[in-house]
């Protein structure tokens, strides 16, 4: 029955090996040697890891830089947009000022007897023949500058 049991179980190649011992080889180098490589390696890994260090200083101190700008930039943008819709609303307020003045002087116009505003308003028909009356020396003139044209 023992036999049995031991058909059963499956093996696998390698643990039927025996585990292998490293050799030993002889250094190529002397101990002293090894021992200063290994203590410029140490070296090397700390300045590594100081110079990552400092890297990582340098990279946090520019986020902040940086984050620092854009809350600024944010802070200018939304000011500026304050800024410029105050304008509006003052630009937009002045208008309505200025039309309610227009508005009121056109209702209500306030002359000074014989001023000249008085000479402008002039009834429809003295207008229309004033304009037929300027309009008859201007073909005169016309004319006589014409003439010592010619004559030249």
């Amino acid at each position: 029955m023992v036999a049995a049991t031991k058909a059963t179980t499956p093996t696998s190649p390698a643990t039927k090996r025996k585990p292998v011992t490293k050799k030993l080889t002889a250094p190529t180098k002397k101990a002293s040697v090894l021992a200063r490589e290994a203590q410029a390696a140490k070296k090397r890994l700390l300045k590594l890891r100081a110079e990552t260090k400092k890297a990582i200083e340098a990279a946090k101190r520019e986020v902040v830089r940086a984050t620092e700008a854009a809350k600024s930039a944010a802070r200018f943008e939304k000011q500026a947009a304050k800024d410029k819709l105050a304008a509006k609303r003052a630009k937009a307020a002045g208008v309505k000022k200025a039309s309610s003045k227009a508005a009121a002087t056109k209702v209500a116009p306030k002359k000074a007897p014989g001023s000249k505003a008085d000479a402008t308003v002039v009834p429809k028909k003295a207008l229309v023949k004033a304009v037929t009356k300027k309009r008859a020396p201007v073909k005169k003139v016309a004319q006589t500058v014409a003439t010592p044209e010619a004559l030249a």
